[in-house]
């Protein structure tokens, strides 16, 4: 896995016009805004819809409330976008960090989570005939969505505390949380 991780910091090292861009007076800044406003309309849509499923606002309709997961995919489009632009830009700094790589694992996480409440209860939960309760699985999906979306949050934060070092003379291990010298190269 650490060869593989190498080889992907010299790929994304590669994109050099958006390294050029991200280390210029502005490039960081404003791509760090917009990655904010992307996880505002990505956290305000879908946290809502999530607490409209487990009781909240009941005077909506869930079905009602789904209506804005668009505008929550374009936030998470808008956050993929400027995330791989910060991957582009520092690739070392990311790859082998531990906390980018449970950021990873917990969006994962949240989109296995959502393919099971499409796959599962959706219907139930929209479909005609649906209640102002949301069915029991669907409360436990909407749990777990909050849960790692603020998982993948607090891990986008830890980004910046942790910066990874040079590695040992041990190596850098099956999953490399530390840059690897010269001879993994």
């Amino acid at each position: 896995m650490a060869q593989f991780q190498v080889w992907l910091v010299a790929t994304l090292a590669s994109a050099k016009p958006v390294g050029v861009f991200m280390h210029s007076r502005w490039g960081w800044p404003a791509a760090e805004s917009i990655h904010f406003l992307g996880l505002s309309l990505l956290i305000g849509c879908i946290g809502l819809f999530d607490l409209r499923l487990l009781g909240l606002a009941k005077r909506i309709p869930i079905a009602a409330l789904h209506k804005l997961i668009p505008w929550g995919l374009t936030g998470y489009t808008i956050n993929l976008t400027s995330g791989l632009m910060f991957l582009m830009a520092e690739p070392d700094q990311y790859v082998y960090n531990p906390s980018f790589h449970f950021k990873m694992l917990f969006m994962a996480l949240a989109g296995v989570n959502a393919l099971t409440f499409y796959a599962t209860t959706s219907k139930r939960a929209m479909g005609p005939g649906a209640g102002d309760e949301a069915p029991r699985a669907a409360k436990i999906i909407a749990v777990a969505s909050l849960c790692f979306w603020i998982a993948v949050i607090v891990c986008g934060r830890l980004l910046t505390f942790y910066r990874p070092g040079v590695c040992g003379p041990e190596g850098p291990g099956f999953l490399a949380e530390c840059i690897p010298r010269n001879k993994w190269h």
